[in-house]
């Protein structure tokens, strides 16, 4: 069984920027991540931010830099992290292994509605990347729901290709950051409906329209919704606190209820949601395993 100073869980931009800070201190790290390195970002053909350039360059050339740095890179969803003899013992898929502190920064996934047709069409004409799927909404209608900076992105983007993007959000007001606000209002081709919700995606082979409580339906042939986020921290023991949506509390210094656990970016409660903030949280979580 393999010993490290430092496990971080999780290759998203927190970290990878934890990864990086431990290793640039001299720690023994290792890496585990359960799907592509960078995470959401990597969704982002063009950040929107202090942080330029695409989601896939900064995401590469972190990992490059940990490489070369020394990180062992594990692959595998992790399966529990307990106390052990004094130490952490980390399980998943790519085997056990022992470490004195551990980083969670597994990060987030987009929460689902729920509603019929949604899981059954998903690849048919659902989607979750406006940036990756918007191509093959030329000219045709879509519809987005949601109301944060995800949903009005992602209409923002799939609006370059689609002929008429309805925007749907249950509230009265958006919750997204103002510039995104009045980018959608100068879009002609996004219409906004507040107080407005999907009730179900309809079609046999792929979406054909989608109908809201009311009993409307919209046809269309996308659907794109981005209700928030849920943190990914099942594998952590229950007694690690947590906040009311099951996001990590820490203390200043990052660290969970769990001794030797830290918690950074998404998953944690608090998380500024800006890229610069999953940055600076990687690095403080690193330099918190020292101390």
């Amino acid at each position: 069984m393999q010993r490290f100073d430092v496990i971080v869980i999780g290759c998203g931009i927190a970290g990878l920027s934890a990864a990086r800070g431990c290793l640039r201190n001299g720690m023994n790290t290792a890496t585990l991540e359960a799907l592509l390195p960078g995470g959401l970002v990597l969704n982002v053909n063009h950040l929107d931010g202090e942080i330029q350039g695409s989601g896939m360059d900064l995401a590469t050339e972190l990992m490059t830099e940990i490489g070369n740095l020394g990180a062992q890179n594990l692959s595998g969803a992790v399966d529990a992290v307990r106390a052990e003899g004094g130490e952490l013992l980390v399980s998943s898929e790519a085997g056990e292994h022992r470490a004195k502190a551990v980083i969670v920064a597994s990060g987030a996934r987009i929460r689902r509605l729920g509603i019929p047709g949604e899981a059954e069409l998903e690849g048919q004409g659902v989607s979750q990347c406006a940036e990756c799927d918007g191509p093959l909404f030329q000219g045709q209608v879509v519809v987005v729901v949601g109301g944060g900076d995800s949903a009005l992105q992602e209409a923002l983007a799939v609006s370059q290709f689609a002929r008429r993007v309805h925007l749907l959000h249950r509230g009265g007001a958006f919750r997204a950051r103002r510039h995104l606000v009045d980018a959608v209002a100068a879009e002609p081709k996004i219409e906004v409906r507040f107080r407005t919700e999907a009730q179900a995606v309809e079609g046999s082979r792929g979406v054909e329209a989608v109908r809201l409580k009311d009993g409307e339906e919209i046809p269309c042939a996308g659907f794109f919704a981005f209700p928030g986020l849920e943190p990914v921290c099942g594998f952590v023991p229950e007694a690690a606190a947590r906040d009311a949506n099951g996001c990590l509390v820490t203390d200043v210094g990052l660290r969970t209820t769990m001794p030797g656990v830290y918690a950074a970016g998404a998953v944690r409660s608090g998380y500024g949601g800006l890229l610069s903030h999953a940055v600076a949280e990687g690095v403080a979580a690193a330099r918190s395993t020292r101390t």
